[in-house]
């Protein structure tokens, strides 16, 4: 039912976006040049991986919990946990080059909760809050660089545009997490996220603009630029 719940909001928020095409048309033309784009990909594609994982969350928290209900909302907790110290630390974390950061927490995020999935219930829990700490550290430094340097009149469409594209990823991860939970035990979508974590941290390597970015204070968004 709060899937559900979950999935009719995603419908309504769609809705209202496509309405609000010229916003988007707009946001998106201001930002095409930019490296913002980049950014939006990354946050799609962690959000894909995160919905595939979380699909299965209470399924997988049963089989670590040995069918005690109370585990789902335990490793609930852990990643709210985690998310909200990534958020505290990102401050502390601004003058170390961003391309870097990324790379490194986004690995580690794929080992410990590749960790969560196979380790027993007592271990993988406390793993699975420190993974969900680079998703605070992502969000708060995105954000943060693009309300910064986007102009006053474009902010607005471009946090619409990047939600939008955003949110797309939900759906999109839960309907792929969906049918892995039902074909596979649920320990199989939590071992994809973490992979998908590290393949992640691999592509932003890979690619020579994002791997060199600076601190996120000295991140330029707006540079014309090649990706390798």
């Amino acid at each position: 039912m709060q899937c559900c719940v979950l999935f009719s909001c995603k419908l309504l928020y769609f809705y209202f976006a496509l309405h609000n095409s010229d916003d988007l048309a707009a946001g998106f033309k201001y930002i095409k040049n930019s490296l913002v784009p980049k950014m939006i990909f990354s946050i799609v594609f962690v959000n894909i991986a995160m919905a595939i994982m979380t699909t299965n969350l209470p399924a997988f928290s049963l089989l670590k919990g040995d069918g005690l209900e109370a585990v789902y909302g335990t490793y609930l907790a852990s990643m709210s946990l985690g998310i909200m110290v990534g958020t505290m630390i990102t401050p502390k974390l601004k003058d170390i080059d961003f391309g870097k950061l990324i790379i490194f927490a986004y690995f580690g995020t794929g080992i410990v909760w590749i960790g969560t999935a196979i380790l027993p219930m007592v271990v993988s829990i406390p793993l699975f809050s420190i993974g969900a700490i680079s998703i605070g550290v992502l969000n708060i430094c995105v954000f943060s660089s693009i309300q910064k340097q986007v102009e006053t009149e474009y902010i607005g469409r471009v946090i619409t545009l990047m939600t939008s594209a955003a949110s797309l990823g939900i759906p999109l991860g839960g309907l792929i997490g969906g049918v892995l939970g039902d074909v596979f035990t649920p320990i199989i979508p939590v071992l994809i996220c973490g992979v998908s974590m590290i393949i992640f941290s691999i592509m932003w390597g890979s690619s020579t603009v994002l791997r060199k970015l600076p601190s996120i204070d000295h991140v330029n968004l707006f540079r014309s630029s090649e990706t390798k």
